[in-house]
């Protein structure tokens, strides 16, 4: 059974096209077969070595390395939360424990396939801790009472985008502005030349 479509590879085909060494595209040739299928299962590995005349270990050794790559799929939703310990002191680890109890086990999806959580490394978002996305994009401030709302809103149907940007319109983001200039320092009085 064919899990890929002809349009897949197609499309695979076409990036490969842009590597002087084949093996170079893969990444990118997994990212296509994830947006189409969702996920990255066997049989999906056993198909992208075929379109890139690579074993089946040479793909799954790459899958298997980036977190990017899910083996199973992760429902609807796939909310991120970064616990590394800049997060971390700003709550994460009780973010999580809300997602444990909202969503379930780290890495299962839901029983009605709309979620699935997991903790990652580092989002690079340190200034709106603790740091979060869903599907890949952004979420401030992802304490455990924001993510009863983003559970709720989600499950509730609300458009992502718009779950997403309620969370942003009440974040509690840095003062990144620049401070306002002080009063100038009362100078010494000059001192003319003849005294």
């Amino acid at each position: 059974m064919t899990v890929l479509s002809e349009a897949f590879r197609t499309r695979a085909t076409e990036i490969v096209g842009r590597y002087p060494v084949a093996r170079s595209a893969l990444i990118m040739v997994l990212h296509e077969a994830q947006d189409e299928v969702g996920y990255i299962d066997d049989a999906v590995i056993e198909e992208v070595a075929d379109v890139m005349n690579l074993t089946a270990a040479d793909v799954a050794g790459v899958v298997t390395f980036y977190t990017m790559f899910k083996r199973t799929h992760p429902g609807k939703y796939l909310i991120s939360l970064c616990t590394n310990p800049g997060c971390g002191m700003f709550g994460a680890d009780d973010t999580a424990d809300k997602l444990r109890d909202l969503v379930g086990p780290e890495h299962e999806t839901t029983s009605d396939g709309v979620m699935s959580w997991e903790q990652v490394e580092c989002l690079a978002y340190c200034g709106i801790a603790p740091a979060a996305q869903v599907n890949y994009r952004d979420v401030p401030n992802l304490t455990p009472e924001r993510a009863e709302r983003l559970c709720g809103a989600l499950r509730g149907g609300k458009e992502l985008k718009d779950a997403v940007d309620e969370l942003w319109a009440d974040a509690k983001l840095p003062n990144m502005s620049p401070s306002e200039p002080s009063e100038p320092e009362a100078s010494a009085p000059e001192v003319s030349a003849d005294a």
